[in-house]
């Protein structure tokens, strides 16, 4: 009879246990998974990196890398990069941010361009996705390049 107790005890000790343990797990995969507010790497509801660290100079290639998921029929992450030269557009470019997207993982050139041949530009990322027949901001961030 003593050993029935101690082994239901037991039992429901590691019963308890075990919904605590997935409980903390759970609480932790929804924290990282959660969208996360952009820090230094600009504004929206995840981040945007732009890859090496600068400072960038003409001719430089970047690889960008965000934080946005993959949404549902390949209606985004989409990455847009926009370099201006007093405030004329100079480059533009756009990729699928997702895995098996068109130019995903593919670099950026700044520079050069039809109408950017040399010199110093301030470009801009934005990570964007189709949501409800509007276009949704994820992430932007910006970065100067050097002449």
């Amino acid at each position: 009879m003593r050993i029935r107790r101690i082994t239901s005890h037991s039992l429901q000790a590691i019963a308890e246990a075990g919904l605590i343990a997935m409980l903390v797990v759970g609480l932790m995969a929804g924290t990282a998974f959660a969208g996360k507010p952009a820090a230094s790497s600009g504004s929206g509801a995840y981040t945007v990196t732009v890859s090496p660290a600068g400072p960038y100079t003409f001719g430089d290639s970047v690889y960008v890398t965000t934080t946005a998921p993959i949404y549902p029929n390949n209606t985004g992450p989409w990455i847009w990069m926009k370099c201006y030269q007093n405030g004329v557009v100079v480059g533009s470019w756009d990729h699928a941010g997702f895995p098996a997207g068109w130019y995903y993982g593919w670099a950026f050139n700044l520079g050069p361009t039809q109408s950017w041949t040399d010199g110093a530009a301030d470009c801009k990322v934005t990570v964007v996705h189709q949501g409800h027949n509007k276009t949704v901001t994820d992430a932007t961030t910006s970065f100067h390049v050097g002449g």
